[in-house]
């Protein structure tokens, strides 16, 4: 049998054709030698106009559609070091998050704080790093770069689509719970259920959209835009919902605040200056904060809710346009049995500090700042180095 770092050139060449991203690019590239030389490295200095796109009411802005990996890095001559020597450990690998600038250049970003990491605390060839995917991540920016208010969660419809004209369209969670449908060119926003405008939260799983409301009520949506309702309602007394895929099986993660979430009201647009601005004039009481959380999966056979009260090494990770399950021992840092998640989304527009991203043990149901705490910290690209 052929080993597969032996494939000819012409078929590596075939496909890497259908990389769409630059990261998948990167990915292909840091697989082995022979897959590196078949495949130039991609590009990040030429100026590519994204496709604007010109959202109707309520938002009437123009827009781009901007997509993130979240990845599993490693650093091979780090690993190389740790497998020379006398006593295994974990693999030098951390999480991050991979975007492109306006110019096409690579950045990476902190996963849950989004703020762009210019600095490393080691020297970095990108020929050492080797890029593992777990999920995509999308966001809609106005065109100087903030992500607009009100838009909750963004999909791309069907899974398949790409970012270019005539073939976009987008799932979104907008306004606090309004879940909509848009394609490009459409003058107006295709709400899936009229009747309810309490969504909390959608993912793709085993190639199907999936929505959870607040009740904890899970439905799929069909290639009809149909709503299917796949679970009874959880009734559970928390104020957000958030879906999660660990394992193969879907997780619902009830967070608790202690006061209520806020309401947005009243979008306009303002011409400043030449530019659509997307005003927000809203109004919220102080962003509530969680105090706990629960998790519970869906015994599929029986069709009721199984209360979780552990995850083993498993870690959710929250963020804003993304929700993931990693295990710890795929990581140099991090422990398993935690929450990972931010309590500000609000500020997401301009990044958040790394001192808003927060922790919940489930062994003691403890919530704290991650900062203080380094053996959960270094789960996260840049690590303190010497902690890790």
């Amino acid at each position: 049998m052929t080993n597969w770092t032996d494939l000819p050139e012409e078929l590596l060449e075939t496909i890497s054709k259908f990389l769409h991203s630059r990261v998948d690019v990167l990915r292909f590239r840091s697989v082995c030698t022979s897959w590196r030389s078949a495949v130039p490295f991609p590009s990040f200095d030429q100026d590519i106009p994204p496709l604007i796109l010109k959202l109707p009411p309520p938002f009437g802005v123009d827009a781009v559609l901007s997509p993130a990996t979240i990845c599993r890095m490693e650093v091979s001559f780090l690993n190389e070091d740790n497998s020379s020597s006398s006593s295994k450990s974990k693999p030098k690998a951390w999480l991050t998050k991979i975007g492109e600038t306006k110019l096409g250049k690579l950045k990476f970003v902190h996963p849950l704080s989004d703020i762009q990491i210019r600095y490393s605390p080691i020297t970095l060839n990108l020929l050492d790093l080797r890029f593992f995917s777990i999920t995509k991540a999308f966001m809609l920016k106005s065109l100087s770069g903030l992500s607009l208010h009100g838009i909750n969660k963004v999909l791309l419809f069907p899974i398949s689509a790409r970012c270019i004209e005539n073939e976009l369209s987008i799932l979104a969670i907008y306004h606090e719970g309004k879940l909509g449908y848009w394609k490009y060119g459409d003058d107006s926003w295709t709400l899936l259920d009229d009747a309810n405008f309490q969504y909390d939260d959608i993912i793709e799983y085993k190639s199907q959209f999936y929505v959870v409301d607040r009740w904890g009520t899970v439905s799929w949506i069909d290639s009809s835009l149909r709503l299917i309702q796949y679970s009874p309602p959880l009734f559970g007394c928390g104020s957000r919902k958030n879906l999660v895929e660990s394992c193969g099986d879907l997780y619902v993660v009830d967070r608790y605040l202690d006061g209520e979430r806020k309401t947005w009201n009243d979008y306009e647009n303002l011409n400043v200056r030449g530019l659509n601005f997307p005003a927000r004039r809203r109004r919220y009481r102080c962003n509530p904060k969680a105090i706990a959380f629960r998790i519970h999966k869906l015994d599929e056979e029986w069709g009721t809710w199984v209360d979780v009260k552990s995850l083993g090494d498993r870690a959710f990770v929250l963020g804003v346009d993304f929700s993931i399950s990693i295990s710890s021992a795929d990581f140099c840092g991090g422990k398993g049995n935690c929450i990972y998640f931010t309590d500000d989304d609000n500020a997401m527009a301009k990044g958040l500090s790394s001192d808003s991203i927060r922790i919940f043990r489930l062994e003691d149901r403890i919530i704290e700042k991650v900062t203080t705490l380094p053996e959960y910290s270094d789960v996260f690209w840049p690590p303190k180095f010497g902690s890790a």
